[in-house]
């Protein structure tokens, strides 16, 4: 594995099964989720807690020991799929989603992993203008920088394309937040669907984020993971790398599982399908 980014794999607990879940992902036991990790090749798991009953951070961190690989990313995804939203328009709503989003970030700290800030501010709010977004917006991603300093903990924004939120579609006005905020815990991460969705370029997508971007994830419009099935990939996966390692190559990447068949060939695959652009 090339020493420049760590691959990780998205992984669960068994019950997100439940929530329809808009990608697949490795789920099971701390123990089996280390050992698959570490068998496939990775460097460790992206993992997504339930917000609403954090897990016991202890059994993660033995497993993940005992297999030598990490806890290097909290997705924090599952607080929009569980109903919540950062900057939902009902301010008790809010409230429960904040307090679960600083929960993530506790979580994160017993592993020294960054937590990702995509879909859990929720799709936006219907008629309100860009001006009242931005001002809540700075009021809770100020709120969550604030907890991330204390826990030292990095929160990592992520752009998102309008299937999935009416706000904070670009790289660009991630970057105009992340600079409002102002805090060195509060920093931003890319995602290759949005790239491929919101951006007018690839490339200028990756360029926006001016070499602050310290995770990926590697996530084709076709829900394949990279390199799988080439005539499935919707993204000029050579030419997005090559923009990567020559701007900036980001300390860790995520790949999810394919979506059909065998979960291990795919992911050992696409893993060294991602390495031959990092050696």
């Amino acid at each position: 594995m090339s020493n420049k980014l760590k691959l990780c794999l998205f992984s669960s607990s068994p019950d997100i099964v439940n929530l329809g879940f808009v990608v697949k992902v490795l789920t099971g036991p701390p123990e089996e989720l280390a050992q698959k990790c570490a068998a496939w090749g990775y460097d460790g798991i992206e993992f997504l807690p339930d917000p609403e009953d954090i897990p016991d951070p202890e059994p993660y961190k033995r497993a993940l020991a005992d297999e030598g690989v990490g806890l290097h990313v909290v997705n924090s995804g599952r607080v929009a799929a569980q109903g919540m939203g950062l900057l939902n328009e009902e301010p008790s709503v809010r409230e429960k989603s904040l307090a679960c989003f600083k929960g993530l970030i506790d979580f994160a700290a017993h592993f020294g992993a960054r937590v990702g800030l995509g879909m859990a501010r929720g799709k936006g709010i219907e008629g309100a203008s860009k001006e009242a977004m931005d001002c809540l917006a700075v009021e809770v991603f100020g709120e969550i920088a604030s907890h991330a300093k204390q826990a030292g903990v990095v929160v990592m924004l992520e752009a998102a394309e309008p299937e999935v939120t009416t706000y904070l579609n670009t790289m660009d006005q991630v970057m105009e937040m992340v600079d409002k905020i102002g805090n060195p815990n509060f920093s931003v991460m890319l995602d290759t669907h949005q790239l491929f969705g919101a951006e007018p370029t690839i490339d200028h997508g990756i360029r926006a984020a001016r070499g602050e971007a310290t995770h990926i994830h590697f996530y084709d419009p076709s829900r394949w993971p990279p390199g799988v099935v080439a005539e499935k990939a919707r993204l000029d996966w050579p030419a997005l790398m090559q923009t990567l390692c020559e701007v900036h190559l980001p300390a860790t990447g995520s790949v999810v599982l394919a979506p059909e068949g065998d979960p291990q060939a795919a992911a050992i695959k696409s893993r060294e399908y991602l390495q031959s652009f990092l050696t």
